[in-house]
């Protein structure tokens, strides 16, 4: 049995469940016999998703010690041979774990709370004697030098570390030292690049008619997010932003639509959290065209259905060009063949696309103002045939690339491949 870490598929964040389903179909694929994928539920239970049937079991960094999906409770567990704890169990009983840190959380960047998460699921395989394969993912930043101790520590202490950026990469070589290994220790590309795409079954109102092939007029796809731009002044100090992210994004999409008369935007959410939670990305995107007014009423929709990670992976494909901020909603469109502009507020979009082949389609919100990014994003909304040849001649090596990795994977994870 191969479990899988830190890419919970119900958390609302459809990039950590890209990362979910891209693993787990390609571990499919290669005949895995059996996956069991943590999540926020309780106990353990199955789930049939279409190309595969695979175990959940919960596992949540709460402070309910008396509960058994708690991750405390369940590392102690792990320790002295599992007991009654369910997914102590499953770890013990693991051929391999594999681990991902939700893309890009093993960080202390993110507070406290969560680094504490991302080390104690990875030593609850590692203190139990289990195989540990850290999955393509960003490393640090670590603000705290006993944070990064740990996390080197771990690092030293498993069987695999893959990364997904040169950033990254170096770090890896220099915490590992004379340990450091290239046959163990390796630079991959992003996993969700190999996610599978599948048509929804329904979309509303007018934009299953602007996804049609037929269509007349071109359609750009904008992700709006949540998190840079429903407290866009904190997101500015966080992050150290040119400017509100709102003002970017209000200035870039009057630009597309002045720089073409016949365009039609999409607006994208890619991370479904409840309205009015901060990080809610529809809410943000109905902010978005309600700021634009009379220029959005016919020329903007906002995509309102809450998808999966494989459904919006179909709709980004439809698209003529698309940007935006979540990540992995970029690489949903890349990965597609489709022309994208990634607004990078850290350095971790450029190192995925880089590792793509195509670091130059980033804008850094760092440094441009709203002006700079508006202007960025006609450059490249103009020039999307350019980029779309280019993009097509990459995609075969990076998906040839993908796979070749996920093989190799396979084959730390126990599988004979």
């Amino acid at each position: 049995m191969i479990t899988l870490l830190n890419a919970a598929p119900d958390t609302g964040n459809q990039g950590v469940s890209a990362l979910c389903h891209a693993v787990v179909a390609g571990l499919t694929r290669r005949s895995a016999a059996q996956v069991t994928v943590a999540d926020h539920g309780r106990g353990l239970r199955q789930a049939d998703w279409g190309y595969a049937r695979v175990n959940l079991v919960g596992l949540t960094h709460h402070r309910r010690f008396w509960r058994g999906d708690s991750l405390r409770t369940a590392h102690a567990f792990a320790r002295v041979g599992g007991g009654f704890n369910t997914p102590a169990r499953i770890v013990r009983r693991s051929h391999t774990v594999l681990d991902i840190s939700g893309g890009d959380s093993f960080t202390d960047i993110y507070g406290s709370k969560r680094f504490q998460a991302m080390v104690l699921t990875k030593r609850m395989a590692l203190d139990a004697g289990v195989p540990l394969v850290l999955l393509p993912q960003k490393l640090g930043p670590f603000r705290d030098a006993g944070n990064r101790d740990q996390a080197v520590s771990i690092l030293r202490r498993a069987k695999a570390v893959w990364v997904r950026d040169a950033q990254s990469f170096a770090f890896l070589q220099n915490a590992l030292g004379d340990v450091f290994d290239p046959t163990l220790h390796r630079l991959g590309v992003d996993v969700a690049v190999a996610l599978p795409r599948s048509k929804p079954e329904q979309l509303v109102g007018r934009v299953g008619s602007w996804l049609t092939q037929d269509r007349l007029f071109p359609v750009a796809g904008i992700n709006v997010s949540g998190l840079l731009c429903n407290k866009d002044h904190e997101a500015r100090q966080v992050f150290g932003l040119n400017g509100s992210h709102r003002d970017q994004l209000d200035a870039l999409a009057r630009s597309l639509l002045e720089a073409d008369p016949h365009l039609r935007l999409l607006l994208v959410p890619h991370v479904q959290r409840p309205d009015g939670d901060v990080e809610s990305d529809l809410d943000a995107a109905r902010n978005l065209k309600a700021r634009l007014g009379q220029m959005g009423q016919s020329r903007v929709e906002v995509l309102q259905e809450s998808l999966s990670a494989m459904e919006l992976k179909w709709v980004l494909s439809r698209l003529d060009w698309f940007t935006g901020a979540r990540m992995h909603a970029t690489i949903g469109a890349f990965s597609s063949g489709v022309p994208t502009l990634g607004l990078g507020y850290t350095d971790k979009a450029y190192g995925v696309f880089a590792e793509c082949g195509i670091g130059d389609e980033v804008a850094d919100l760092r440094r441009d103002n709203a002006r700079q990014v508006a202007e960025r994003a006609v450059a490249s909304f103009v020039g999307r045939a350019a980029l779309k040849d280019d993009l097509q001649q990459r995609l075969s090596g990076v998906k040839t690339r993908a796979s070749r990795e996920m093989d190799l994977i396979a084959h730390q994870a126990g599988m004979n491949v």
